[in-house]
Parts: structure tokens; C-alpha cells; sequence
């Protein structure tokens, strides 16, 4: 809570996903924001280099760049269907350490919040450990909020729901 009366402000949000069912949570609570506050989101997928399988004549850069291509793709994709036009957002993929790329597009992006699924099915590489959202938590530049996953959706009479109309 901000000190001496004032108002806290939130310009920019930092929603990091990994398309496991703690995503919806965290884009609920990302769009209530970001309407609440007129703020701008920035969906931020982490691909893991290290944790991907070769393939035949794929090399780990190429299936690295095919995943952030088809990441970034369906961020674009969900941020269309989500929002439109309603609410100013961005669709970033990155390649690396998921809590170095969370905190370093924090840092990039000015964040005034990050927010993560607490837990839920870990995604293909592992985004969402409770280690990276520990280092996440010890090493960000600003506020992090935790969405809890909700076994139905968010509790009847949410305040979060009264303000999600999708």
C-alpha cells in the first residue's frame, strides 16, 4: 500500500505464462488491472533452450527460434480473442533461464507488477517451478503478485469476475 495517502499507479504489467492452466488466472487478474489502472500488458512466454529434445536436422537454435515464432504467434493470438483493441498489450517470447527473462523484462519493460501462476501443470519447460518464482520473487524490480490456481475459476462473488466481462 503506498505510504502518506497516495494513490498507488500501475502503467506497466508484466504477465508471465506458460499455456498451463494457471494462465487463466493470471490473465484475469492482468486485464481487471489493466483496465482498472489504463495500464499496458506485456505476455511474456520463457522458452527453455536447454530442456528442449533435438530432433532430426533441427538443431536447438532452430527448434529454439520455431518455438518463440509459434509462441509468439499464439500470444498475438489470445491477446486478438482476449482483448482487441480494449486493453494496449504486447506478446513477447523469450529464450533462456525462465527467472533471468522474467526479471530481465521487468527491468526492459519499466514493470510496475509481475504476475505468475502459482502452480498447475508445469509447462514444457518448466516455467513455473517453485524455484523460478522464488528467484523471480528475491531478484525482481518490482511487486509480484502470485495468482493462486482456483480448481473452478476464481471464488463466486470475486471481485475479479464483477470486473472480467469476457
Amino acid at each position: 500500500m503506498p505510504r502518506n495517502g497516495s494513490q498507488m499507479k500501475l502503467q506497466r504489467i508484466l504477465a508471465a505464462v506458460d499455456f498451463s492452466e494457471s494462465m487463466a488466472g493470471t490473465l484475469q487478474y492482468a486485464s481487471t488491472l489493466a483496465r482498472e489502472f489504463g495500464a499496458t500488458i506485456t505476455l511474456l512466454h520463457v522458452v527453455k533452450p536447454d530442456r528442449l529434445r533435438i530432433t532430426r536436422g533441427i538443431t536447438h537454435t532452430e527448434l529454439a527460434e520455431e518455438l518463440r515464432d509459434a509462441g509468439e504467434c499464439q500470444l498475438r493470438q489470445l491477446i486478438d480473442v482476449l482483448w482487441g483493441d480494449e486493453i494496449k498489450a504486447e506478446a513477447v517470447v523469450a529464450i533462456g533461464e525462465p527467472h533471468q527473462q522474467i526479471v530481465n523484462e521487468a527491468k526492459e519493460t519499466k514493470a510496475d507488477i509481475i504476475l505468475m501462476g502459482s502452480r498447475g501443470a508445469v509447462g514444457a519447460w518448466g516455467l513455473f517451478r517453485r524455484k523460478t518464482m522464488a528467484k523471480v520473487v528475491r531478484d525482481a524490480p518490482c511487486p509480484v503478485l502470485v495468482v493462486p490456481l482456483f480448481e473452478h475459476g476464481f471464488p463466486a462473488g470475486s471481485r475479479v469476475l464483477r470486473n472480467f466481462d469476457i
